[in-house]
């Protein structure tokens, strides 16, 4: 999933950021998955995530329901969610695992804390992706802060512009910092935008008047 794996930040601020994909192989057992994933949402909404949604309905923060998310599944179906608790996380891992679903998960966070629990749960990764950065004219990137937010969303929805006026209008105190996070998501429609990281990212602008 590599669209989740350009995520800037520090090691501090990205220690609670979790993407999890969950999806079958199409063409080889696609066609039986459909329940199984109802099963492995209906776990996730009892964790209680970050973030989750798809491109057929949405995301909770665009007014998707659980049983929107379920009922509207493709016939390729796949789950993306986020995660701001590793104990969440693991929980989850673990219980795919144990479900026997016979199904792909996707796990993208620190290097370190994802191999660390892929070794508590007695399972051996088939393949890791690192990134490597940026290349080429960087220099149209915008601002690094601004990169912080736009990044969760690996597809690109979300535009710097938009962060930009966010963040002038928590400083101004014209939004919350919970409603500006909030905005900032809707337009990543596969659901795996943190909005707890974006509330942290968000924060230091009034702590340390920026």
């Amino acid at each position: 999933m590599t669209h989740s794996l350009h995520r800037r930040g520090t090691i501090e601020n990205l220690k609670d950021d979790y993407v999890v994909l969950v999806t079958p192989a199409v063409g080889i057992n696609h066609h039986d998955s459909k329940e199984k994933l109802k099963k492995i949402l209906d776990k996730i909404f009892e964790l209680g995530p970050n973030n989750i949604g798809s491109y057929e309905t949405g995301t909770i923060y665009s007014g998707a329901t659980i049983e929107q998310i379920k009922e509207q599944l493709s016939e390729t179906p796949r789950v993306r969610c986020c995660f701001d608790d590793r104990e969440k996380v693991r929980e989850l891992v673990k219980y795919i695992k144990e479900s026997g679903c016979g199904l792909s998960v996707t796990l993208s966070g620190l290097i370190d804390d994802v191999k660390g629990m892929a070794s508590e749960l007695d399972i051996t990764p088939h393949s890791i992706n690192l990134s490597l950065g940026s290349f080429g004219k960087t220099d149209k990137l915008p601002d690094y802060g601004v990169l912080e937010f736009v990044t969760m969303c690996g597809h690109g929805m979300i535009s710097g512009n938009l962060v930009e006026k966010l963040i002038d209008d928590v400083k101004k105190g014209k939004k919350s910092i919970k409603k500006a996070a909030e905005l900032i998501a809707q337009p990543c429609v596969c659901g795996i935008f943190n909005t707890k990281r974006a509330e942290q990212l968000l924060q230091k602008y009034i702590d340390n008047k920026l």
